[in-house]
């Protein structure tokens, strides 16, 4: 609510109880409008014009003007535009008050009518002719009408009043930018820096509506050209480097911001960044050494201490992660990201008591997450029955996540060869949501390591009848099939139709190869399957492979794939059972 609304509440209630808005004088019809629209507001007349009304002493507090603040009010909380504009304009008048002149532009411009734009920022702009913000809303309304002339000079305008620590030519781009032609915005940006030449904040806000329009030659050029003017001005110097991480050129980026920092090594900005190139290079250490020496310069910065430990822990470096979380502990901030931080690396370093401690200190959005993690922590000490309880507890406190608490109970049993169990816990969600996808693709994934096949195969067609294009149902169906029945031709055609929808994903080229060497055919198989192993060394994955070469009488090969696997996981049922098939072990035969 406007001051004006307010005064105008109090005045109603202490000096006007008898007050009935049709008695009241009212605003004239706006001109500009169809006669329709002007209906639409009271039928006095006001015939003053918008100078006019500024050249006259502030009226006082008067029903005509009550009456226009709060009809103008309402409307606009109705969203009303026409009615809002209407009667704010002349409040404004009235008042000869820049505020209500201001409500009228904005009334104007939610109508999308330019012309009554013109007429609200002309007066704001003459009742105030220091608000930038006119200025802006002025320049916002030349580019609505879509006159380039006045938009260029409204710009002029703007840009010569706002204070050069406040980026007028920033301001300026920022409203190009609505523009949809964007050779239109960079002609216009051009033409406003044009004697600007030796402005680093022109150049740099030409780089920025450049690189917005896709003209990564100019915005290159003009943020250089920023950097030249001001060398030690960081922004435009992050931005050169942004522009060629975007162009997908890494390693000059890496080039470019070594070299600002060679002139810059103190700049935190520069560093952290740096830091961003070498965690997407998965170079951690120096990104960790980067995050040790921003906070050598200064230790209190919770920020960097909050991403270091982050990182720290994605490469179980965990006693430097204890070194980071621990100085964000003695600083009291983001306490809660640290307790949850820190129930994490004590549950990684074998602590679990310590963990549970740490997770019973979150509160905020890790709450649940921690819930989750000290159930889980239970379920490992061997007291199933207490983690079950805590997610049934959270089921009923969070019913939006209902069915995840579900996934996860029935995951943890699954761990703990619960199979029987994480059946049941399946069962009873999906009693409840028996269109969940997530709920049946999970316990068909039980049913399968339970040898039940039927139930597998009537959760996966359930899910594939509700959403054709589930590949993963597909795949896991189709690959089933082949690995456990004789209905191949029926598995390739589920597996062909998973593989057209992800045909990079390894797990269904890797079903393809099975299916195809259950077929008779591992000459075809191999490259589906070689080519899912080169994606990621999974031992599944492993022993198809050395099955099928083994097949194909290239044993010593076989057995290489096969030991590489052992190492990476001397425990894989699957893989284990493979092997007996053919009583292998890694000394050969």
């Amino acid at each position: 609510m406007t001051p004006y609304a307010r005064l105008a509440v109090l005045w109603l209630a202490a000096s006007l109880p008898g007050f009935v808005a049709a008695d009241s004088p009212a605003p004239a019809a706006d001109t500009s409008k169809p006669a329709a629209a002007a209906a639409s507001a009271p039928a006095a007349a006001a015939t003053a014009t918008d100078t006019e009304a500024v050249a006259d002493a502030p009226p006082e507090l008067t029903a005509d003007l009550i009456y226009s603040v709060l009809v103008g009010e309402v409307a606009a909380q109705r969203s009303d535009q026409e009615m809002a504009f209407t009667h704010y304009l002349h409040a404004a008048r009235l008042a000869q008050d820049p505020e209500l002149a201001a409500l009228a532009a904005r009334a104007a411009l939610g109508l999308g009518d330019a012309e009554a734009g013109q007429r609200a920022v002309d007066l704001w702009q003459t009742l105030d002719p220091e608000s930038l913000k006119a200025r802006q809303i002025a320049a916002y309304v030349q580019i609505e009408a879509e006159d380039r002339d006045a938009t260029l000079a409204a710009l002029r305008e703007l840009t010569r009043l706002t204070p050069a620590d406040q980026q007028p030519y920033m301001q300026a781009a920022q409203l190009l930018a609505r523009i949809e032609d964007v050779e239109e915005r960079l002609d216009l940006m051009r033409a406003l820096i044009v004697d600007a030449a030796d402005n680093a904040d022109a150049q740099f806000a030409l780089a920025t509506l450049a690189a917005a329009a896709d003209d990564t030659a100019l915005a290159r050029e003009a943020a250089g050209r920023a950097v030249e003017l001001r060398p030690e001005w960081t922004e435009p110097r992050l931005f050169q480097v942004q522009l060629l991480v975007t162009a997908g050129e890494r390693e000059a980026a890496a080039e470019l911001l070594d070299s600002f920092l060679a002139e810059s090594d103190d700049d935190k900005e520069l560093q952290l960044l740096r830091a961003q190139l070498h965690i997407d290079a998965e170079q951690y250490q120096p990104a960790l050494a980067l995050f040790d020496t921003l906070l050598a310069q200064d230790p209190k910065q919770p920020d960097v201490l909050f991403t270091a430990a982050v990182l720290a822990l994605e490469v179980d470096a965990l006693e430097q992660a204890r070194g980071y979380l621990t100085k964000l502990d003695e600083l009291s901030r983001r306490q809660d990201d640290t307790a949850f931080l820190f129930g994490q690396l004590e549950e990684r370093a074998g602590n679990p008591d310590a963990a549970l401690g740490w997770y019973a200190r979150v509160d905020g959005p890790n709450a649940t997450d921690a819930a989750v993690r000290i159930a889980r922590l239970h379920a490992a000490d061997g007291d199933l029955s207490r983690a079950r309880d805590m997610l049934q507890q959270l089921r009923d406190q969070l019913p939006d996540d209902t069915a995840t608490l579900y996934l996860i109970e029935g995951e943890m049993l699954r761990q703990h060869d619960a199979e029987q169990q994480a059946l049941s816990v399946y069962d009873q969600a999906l009693a409840a949501q028996p269109d969940n996808p997530d709920l049946r693709y999970a316990r068909a994934m039980t049913a399968v390591g339970m040898d039940r096949i039927e139930l597998l195969e009537s959760d996966l067609r359930h899910i594939i009848a509700q959403d054709p294009e589930h590949a993963d149902a597909l795949n896991a169906l189709g690959y089933t099939l082949a690995d456990r029945t004789d209905r191949l031709e029926e598995a390739r055609s589920l597996i062909e139709r998973a593989l057209a929808l992800k045909p990079d994903e390894p797990a269904i080229k890797d079903s393809m190869g099975w299916v195809l060497y259950r077929m008779g055919n591992p000459a075809a198989a191999e490259p589906y399957l070689r080519d899912a192993l080169e994606s990621v060394f999974d031992p599944e994955i492993a022993a198809h492979l050395g099955e099928v070469l083994w097949a194909m009488g290239r044993k010593d090969e076989a057995r290489e794939i096969w030991d590489r696997a052992l190492e990476a996981d001397p425990d894989h049922e699957y893989l284990l059972r493979i092997l007996g098939k053919h009583r292998y072990s890694q000394t050969p035969n």
